[in-house]
């Protein structure tokens, strides 16, 4: 048994879980998507090349595919079959049982819908409704503060009337100074968006779809295609461009597409390891030049992960709203638990007095008016403004690492390209951040380190020149890279293509 079988043999057994324990109808999905994209005819290299599934689970989906909607087949010159779908993609199960089902599986889909919004505007309402509350109080303290100043029975109580009017008026002063400043430092120039706010308080809190969230399914599919383009031939050190892994990582990806689309670990005559994918070569020769990546150069970068997709001065007033709810859900709460003869006797209790003897006690003389202060004004706001403010700063600080990891393999796909084209006396010093995207903290280092590994991969030479400057000889890789150029041209896709049809199952064809 030769090493490259026994690679696969042991790979194989490693994911085996992972390629034939799968969701059925998410890949039925997938597969039904990939079929009306090509006009309901495919071939399973297609549907895999198309959806970036393991070869395994197309093939049996496919099965499933055409026994619902009554597809058929064709065999072509070159034995190959090719599945369509004449009549379209309309299932032939009827009756009440499946219509029940499609019913409840929607239904269920647009319920989930529904109360992921209502939970969306069940926190704006929560920011904005106490927001709101905390603001009249103020008002009516103002309002009940003169009233009780132009009074005299109000100068005989101790610092009655005179306290909780110099409490309000700094709580108005710093309310007043907090929104002035909102929007002062807010671009007249910006327009508003026509966002929902309470989208905006969600993005705020949770954030918002994470903009890599199809990127490792669309890098499949374009590793796929760049092998399809590149006669069914790859080898680790374009996978490594290709995806921005170091060395072995890349062996380990590679490990498990032979095992999901039945590829084959192989070595040219001058001893370059490669690995071939026949399967994915079976198609038509149409089909073959729709290939979009026939270059490493052409791979994607990740976005980086936003806070929020709020626009302009949005996080700024919600966090305002947020900390003035947190302000005074911490101010009754405090005073909840000192209660109201202490609170008489300080000057900032004043509020507290005026809510729990002007409001409360005279709006609710039945139920106690310390239990709904200190849980409907206390408890309640500052618990919730304390997880709104503590939600995103944790989500923020794991944000930052994952963006900080997005950079470095952004700059390790732009690096590991520069050195696949450039091997013979490489300068570290020629890979530069582009942008935002692929620029981690300490840049230049981190290319560095990153050429030294692969550089000890494969075993290059390095030397200092006369103006100090490092350079690195990739001699080997130089050889393999012509080598497996030289190879791919002696590889005939022609004999993968399905050629014309010679027989259809479907007898009115």
């Amino acid at each position: 048994m030769n090493i490259g079988q026994t690679i696969k043999e042991v790979t194989s057994m490693a994911i085996a879980e992972k390629v034939y324990d799968f969701k059925v109808e998410k890949v039925k999905s997938q597969v039904m998507t990939a079929f009306k994209k090509r006009k309901n005819e495919s071939t399973i290299s297609d549907l895999v090349t198309a959806t970036g599934l393991p070869k395994y689970q197309v093939e049996q989906t496919t099965k499933l595919v055409c026994d619902e909607y009554c597809g058929h087949m064709k065999v072509t010159e070159s034995g190959e079959i090719l599945y369509y779908f004449p009549s379209g993609m309309k299932s032939r199960y009827r009756g009440a049982g499946i219509a029940f089902k499609r019913f409840f599986k929607s239904f269920f889909s647009v319920m989930g819908k529904i109360l992921t919004v209502l939970f969306k505007i069940w926190i704006m309402l929560m920011l904005v409704v106490y927001f709101l509350v905390f603001l009249a109080i103020i008002v009516l303290a103002i309002a009940a503060a003169i009233a009780a100043s132009a009074s005299s029975k109000s100068r005989s109580r101790r610092g009655g009337a005179g306290g909780m009017m110099f409490l309000v008026l700094r709580l108005l002063q710093l309310f007043l100074r907090i929104f002035f400043w909102v929007q002062l430092t807010k671009d007249s120039r910006e327009k508003p968006k026509g966002r929902a706010f309470y989208k905006s308080v969600f993005g705020y809190v949770f954030g918002d779809e994470d903009p890599n969230k199809e990127f490792n399914t669309d890098e499949k599919i374009q590793i796929l295609s760049f092998i399809r383009s590149n006669k069914g031939v790859i080898t680790t050190e374009e996978l490594m461009a290709l995806t921005g892994h170091n060395y072995s990582a890349s062996q380990a990806l590679m490990n498990t597409f032979l095992v999901e689309f039945e590829g084959e670990p192989m070595v040219t005559d001058d001893g370059t390891l490669f690995f071939f994918f026949p399967e994915l070569l079976r198609t038509s020769k149409k089909e073959m030049l729709l290939q979009e990546v026939s270059s490493i150069s052409e791979s994607k970068q990740k976005k980086l992960i936003p806070f929020s997709g709020n626009k302009g001065k949005s996080n700024g007033i919600i966090t305002f709203f947020n900390g003035f709810n947190l302000l005074f859900g911490l101010y009754f709460t405090v005073f909840s638990l000192i209660g109201i003869r202490d609170a008489v006797e300080i000057g900032f209790g004043q509020l507290y007095v005026f809510v729990y003897q002007g409001l409360f006690q005279e709006l609710l003389e039945v139920l106690a008016p310390h239990t709904i202060i200190f849980i409907g004004l206390g408890v309640v706001p500052l618990v919730f403004s304390t997880l709104m403010f503590l939600v995103p700063i944790i989500r923020n600080i794991v944000r930052i690492r994952k963006n900080e990891k997005i950079k470095q393999e952004n700059l390790s796909k732009k690096l590991y390209t520069s050195i696949y084209y450039n091997p013979v006396a490489f300068l570290p010093a020629s890979v530069r951040p582009g942008s935002k995207d692929d620029s981690p903290k300490n840049a230049d280092q981190f290319v560095i380190k990153a050429t030294d590994r692969f550089a000890g991969d494969k075993h290059a030479e390095i030397e200092v020149t006369g103006d100090n400057k490092t350079v690195y000889n990739f001699e080997e890789l130089h050889r393999e890279i012509k080598d497996i150029a030289g190879y791919r041209q002696t590889v005939n896709t022609a004999k993968y293509e399905v050629g014309e049809t010679v027989f259809d199952s479907n007898a009115d064809a």
